[in-house]
């Protein structure tokens, strides 16, 4: 090809750098194209259809030789950069493909954070993913559950029962336990455990749900297992908020044994006498996610809570996270 003439309108494709910088850090046909487990002639007719797309000679060929010319030095440069960036643009994309790399939005019940589960399989993911951003935030149950529906949210730590919007599905990742708030004024404060059935003249501080969900239900289906259905009295927006509600003498609760972290003034907490009474905490995320990297915490919460119950099966207590 004469110097100087028209590049060729056919495409650059990263095989041709790859053949032409094996035959420069060469500078033999044969060895290049042995390294590159391809035909002398097929390399050959590759350089030729480089320089042809190029427009100038990049190689001085002689009957003994091989070298570079300039124009195939300043290309040598430009094209191992070439080679590194897209060879780093596919581990990226890779990395991406396999939830190693983005960002995640997670959404949590306060009450997730006193379990200890929310720290434990947040911090085991940031330490499998170190490059993953994690966006959390304390949001209600509810809340949480239309941000899913709609695409904002990634993953939320909620306490069922609930209904899940069609498309959400959720991972129950702990049993805890369900202890009662009292005030400390109350006739039965005194006492190490307290039977449910004492308190069929109390009131009964509930979260904001609506019948049948979480602590909601859990009050209402505990009340009535020992024969009584109980009177219910104000709600909290959370359990801080009740726990407070309580120690004023508003009412009793039954709330999560990890609530006992939060200690108040005039509150106390007692064990329920009798059968245990559960309430789970569980992961939710889209059944359909499009999201690596959600999909690879999903996977993640999902094998953090087969670790719990192989430990400690049948076990509801909190210690097992």
């Amino acid at each position: 090809m004469a110097p100087g003439r028209r590049p060729s309108s056919a495409t650059l494709e990263l095989r041709h750098l790859r053949y032409f910088l094996a035959t420069a850090e060469e500078l033999n046909y044969g060895r290049a194209a042995e390294r590159l487990r391809i035909a002398q002639p097929g390399l050959s007719q590759q350089i030729m259809n480089l320089e042809e797309i190029v427009g100038t000679p990049l190689f001085d060929r002689t009957r003994r030789s091989v070298r570079l010319t300039l124009a195939g030095e300043l290309f040598a440069q430009e094209a191992r950069k070439a080679v590194l960036q897209t060879e780093s643009a596919l581990m990226v994309a890779r990395r991406a493909g396999r939830g190693e790399l983005g960002r995640i939005a997670i959404g949590y019940v306060g009450s997730a954070a006193y379990t200890g589960a929310l720290t434990t399989m947040v911090g085991e993911f940031r330490a499998a993913y170190p490059e993953v951003e994690l966006q959390i935030a304390e949001m209600e149950m509810q809340q949480q559950l239309d941000q899913l529906d709609q695409g904002r949210l990634d993953i939320g730590f909620i306490r069922p029962p609930v209904p899940l919007p069609m498309g959400i599905a959720s991972i129950p990742i702990m049993l805890e336990e369900i202890m009662l708030a009292l005030p400390e004024s109350h006739p039965m404060a005194g006492q190490e455990a307290v039977p449910l059935s004492a308190l069929n003249g109390d009131i009964f501080i509930t979260p904001r749900h609506p019948p049948e969900v979480s602590f909601h239900r859990h009050t209402t289906a505990a009340c009535q297992a020992v024969g009584f259905f109980p009177r219910l009295g104000p709600q909290g927006r959370d359990f801080v908020t009740i726990a407070s509600m309580v120690a004023v003498g508003l009412g009793v609760a039954l709330v999560p044994q990890s609530l006992r972290c939060i200690q108040v003034p005039g509150l106390r907490y007692k064990a329920i006498a009798g059968e245990p009474v559960l309430a789970e905490l569980a992961v939710a995320y889209r059944r359909n996610e499009p999201s690596p990297v959600a999909r690879a915490f999903a996977a993640h919460a999902r094998r953090s809570a087969a670790m719990v119950e192989q430990k400690s099966p049948g076990s509801g207590s909190i210690e097992n996270l």
